[in-house]
């Protein structure tokens, strides 16, 4: 991942929206990024993450390390998610939002755990909002509340060391998931393109 080349473009995009510029999403654009053209703050040293995996217990993901390498800090990178966190804010779910968590854990044993054939879907034919109850209580919080919702990382789900990135949700069941961070942030780029035409071509239409 050319993480460098991703957040230019994603900040391109939200700088040049009209929404994040005078619209009604405008107070979630930090004012130093207006000029600045950078949606995030200076990357991470290597002795943050370091420290980071020392707080946390584990070796992070190396897309998520890139990420942090590039900014330690960044966004709104769509309508939905303003900001991911820098390494001092990043923790555990558990430990930020512990009642969402125990409220969650209270529905796993009325929920049925979604069988390996289901799960394990991350194309068009996963059955929106599927996640396994099990997994909530060591999921990795990795961004603020945005819309609603919040993105974390899995690393009870791993593909090739990376570890399955959630888009949690109020307005949505369950969670979207991706098998990496990095894919996870393709996609929300590529969301938020087509829904962005969707919004110009509605303006224009009004007109």
């Amino acid at each position: 991942m050319n993480w460098p080349d991703l957040l230019k473009q994603i900040s391109q995009e939200v700088l040049s929206d009209p929404e994040f510029i005078d619209g009604n999403a405008s107070n979630i654009l930090r004012n130093k990024y207006r000029q600045s053209g950078w949606l995030g703050e200076p990357g991470a040293t290597e002795q943050e993450i370091l420290n980071l995996e020392q707080r946390l217990g584990v070796k992070l993901p190396s897309s998520y390390r890139e990420f942090l390498l590039t900014a330690n800090g960044f966004g709104p990178i769509d309508y939905f998610t303003y900001w991911l966190r820098s390494c001092t804010k990043v923790d555990w779910l558990v430990n930020t939002d512990k009642d969402l968590v125990e409220l969650w854990e209270s529905d796993v044993e009325t929920i049925p755990s979604v069988p390996d054939e289901e799960y394990f879907r991350y194309d068009d034919s996963q059955i929106d909002g599927q996640v396994r109850g099990e997994y909530f209580r060591g999921c990795l919080m990795i961004s603020d509340w945005g819309d609603a919702g919040f993105l974390a990382l899995n690393p009870a789900v791993q593909h090739d060391g990376e570890w399955e990135a959630w888009h949690f949700a109020n307005w949505m069941p369950g969670a979207n998931r991706y098998r990496s961070f990095a894919e996870l942030m393709q996609e929300a780029l590529s969301s938020y393109r087509e829904l962005k035409q969707e919004e110009s071509e509605s303006d224009e239409s009004e007109k």
